[in-house]
């Protein structure tokens, strides 16, 4: 690889157990970008869901409001983006079955420099991520 190509890693994976009968889900992870150029997540793809969107939690005044990242989500150069409760986040829409604790949700994320990087992510509880480490907060 030449010293400016871009490959970001994919780290702490999971999926929030579903309640019966809902037609989505949300997934999280954290991507590290070490390379000394900005890459974006441009699109994300799942057997298990029609459709997976990128979403984002913001707080409008007083109102938490939940809507799709136009264009991607930028990672970038150097830097860390966690996908988190209340922060971005995968929509899956339409999904095929419940996220039931254990399971492993298949996912392709596609990045505009890096490519398409494949993702397990683990169903759990929230809050219940495996070595997920908070930080700074």
């Amino acid at each position: 690889t030449s010293p400016n190509s871009t490959i970001v890693t994919v780290s702490e994976p999971w999926a929030a157990i579903t309640p019966a009968g809902a037609k989505v889900g949300a997934g999280y992870f954290t991507v590290v970008n070490p390379g000394a150029a900005a890459d974006k997540l441009i699109g994300v793809a799942s057997a298990r869901a029609k459709s997976v969107e990128l979403h984002e939690m913001k707080m409008d005044g007083a109102m938490m409001s939940m809507r799709p990242v136009p264009g991607g989500v930028e990672i970038p150069a150097g830097g860390t983006v966690k996908f988190a409760p209340g922060g971005y986040h995968l929509m899956f829409m339409d999904i095929d079955a419940p996220f039931t604790e254990g399971q492993e949700v298949p996912v392709t994320l596609t990045f505009e420099k890096t490519g398409a990087v494949e993702v397990s992510l683990k169903v759990a509880a929230a809050g219940h991520a495996g070595d997920t480490k908070m930080e700074g907060h």
